[in-house]
């Protein structure tokens, strides 16, 4: 009896489903990658199978031609794409594990390329899986940018875990209305306190009775030579620092200091600073580099949290010529080692759009870089000097190890560490003064706070524990 070629198709997809479902459990080396290489590449053998299975006889699979097979496998593969967003969008609404919020999905953002220039050159910007590393490439030819220039896979809990942690605390609100309500002058700084929006939820529910805990961050304008109305919001202590260690782990950063930790060849990682970057119009990108000279091993990551949808490509990154790149809400751009970058010209005034990106430092800390990690003077908090240097020792090899047994999620904090007033008559109302880039702070840490005492920090205890969340 011989059968149409539809109902032989039909039969085939119903008989390959069967064939699957009825296979055996997944071994646990089993590499779904590397699976999926193979079925791309064998479709038609496994369709031909599946008519077997089902009782066709050969010379009726034969009859089966290329036209057939390549519309049956366009629709597996069309079905399995299906499957892996509807998974995509559970798992991105999954509740963090222990303190039961739920996170909505990001939502993806669109990149427009008609805003492209054609003075500038552009990237390849395909998909990555979270924590997948890539160097970043030219679309033309497809060669490598630079070393030290990498696109990251977000997690997709990341983005919308610290907006939401940003926008309790406030300091979204101050982001999206400083630079055109209360700009500050090129040059000047301001200070803001704070209290967790992690903590005020524990004492809502009663699983803390801790008193609030009151955090600084600061805001700085670069002087002149940005031209932009760039403003600078950074952690400006070890508490706040401490709390943004807690929104990345929340927010899964562990997948992507592994993809970077790995992609570099590097012993281990700590986060040095957490921050964020607000611009409503730059008349030219201040192409600059943030670290040279450390031998590959130290990094500013940049994730988009904002952005117009009127706006176009927000950063610049340039090898033999410069490039112009979206940071999309799929990948992060991690610059490193001699990277050159800076912000894409724009102006959203019109419609009072503000652009954000987080700022994320990270470092292999070894006694070559040292000096050099703690001399950067892009944040207020690690202070630069000797204590700054000792203090980003104590973080060395804390977040990512290449022997493994480190992560934010697991964390267990720094090193022991204690610090004194380096000058006499230290008064805590002076602490936070606008007009002296903190000299006052760092002269009299101790009375500031700008440090935690390791009587309240307790190394070696996990963070969790600590802290309550």
């Amino acid at each position: 009896m011989k059968h149409s070629k539809a109902s032989i198709l039909s039969v085939a997809l119903i008989a390959g489903l069967a064939t699957v479902n009825a296979a055996e459990p997944l071994e646990k080396d089993f590499k779904y990658k590397d699976a999926l290489k193979y079925y791309h590449t064998e479709t038609a053998a496994l369709l031909k199978q599946s008519l077997l299975s089902a009782g066709f006889a050969i010379d009726e699979t034969n009859e089966v031609d290329d036209i057939y097979l390549d519309f049956a496998s366009r629709a597996l593969n069309a079905e399995k794409e299906r499957i892996e967003r509807i998974r995509d969008a559970l798992v991105s609404q999954t509740c963090s594990e222990g303190d039961g919020q739920c996170t909505p999905p990001a939502a993806k953002k669109k990149i427009d390329k008609s805003k492209y220039s054609p003075g500038f050159g552009h990237f390849l910007t395909h998909d990555l899986e979270p924590g997948q590393a890539e160097l970043m490439r030219w679309e033309h030819d497809g060669s490598i940018v630079q070393d030290y220039a990498v696109r990251v896979g977000l997690p997709p809990d990341l983005v919308p875990t610290i907006k939401a942690y940003v926008k309790d605390m406030g300091l979204l609100d101050i982001m999206t209305n400083m630079l055109y309500d209360d700009p500050l002058s090129p040059g000047d700084a301001k200070w803001f306190t704070f209290q967790s929006p992690y903590q005020k939820q524990s004492l809502a529910e009663g699983s803390s009775t801790d008193e609030l805990r009151n955090f600084t961050w600061n805001v700085e304008r670069p002087d002149k030579k940005w031209k932009s109305d760039m403003h600078w919001f950074n952690t400006a202590d070890e508490l706040s620092h401490e709390e943004g260690l807690r929104v990345l782990a929340k927010g899964g950063f562990d997948q992507v200091l592994a993809g970077i930790g790995e992609k570099m060849g590097l012993d281990s990682l700590n986060i040095d600073s957490f921050g964020f970057v607000a611009v409503t119009n730059c008349d030219r990108g201040f192409i600059h580099t943030d670290w040279e000279d450390v031998d590959g091993r130290a990094f500013n990551f940049l994730v988009g949290i904002e952005s117009p949808d009127q706006g176009g490509p927000e950063l610049i990154v340039e090898g033999d010529f410069k490039g112009e790149i979206y940071y999309g809400s799929n990948a992060g751009i991690l610059v490193g080692d001699g990277t050159r970058h800076g912000t894409r010209e724009c102006d959203h005034r019109a419609y009072r759009g503000v652009r954000i990106a987080c700022s994320i430092y990270l470092s292999d800390v070894t006694e070559d870089n040292l000096e050099t990690l703690a001399g950067d003077t892009t944040s207020i908090f690690p202070p630069t000097g000797k204590t700054a240097a000792d203090w980003v020792w104590t973080q060395g090899g804390r977040h990512w190890s290449k022997k493994g047994g480190r992560s934010l999620v697991d964390d267990v904090g720094r090193k022991p560490f204690n610090v004194e007033d380096e000058m006499e008559g230290c008064k805590k109302h002076l602490c936070i003064r606008d007009d002296d880039e903190g000299r006052y702070r760092n002269s009299c840490m101790k009375t500031c706070n700008v440090f935690m005492n390791d009587e309240d920090y307790k190394p070696g205890t996990e963070r969790r524990e600590v802290y309550g969340y």
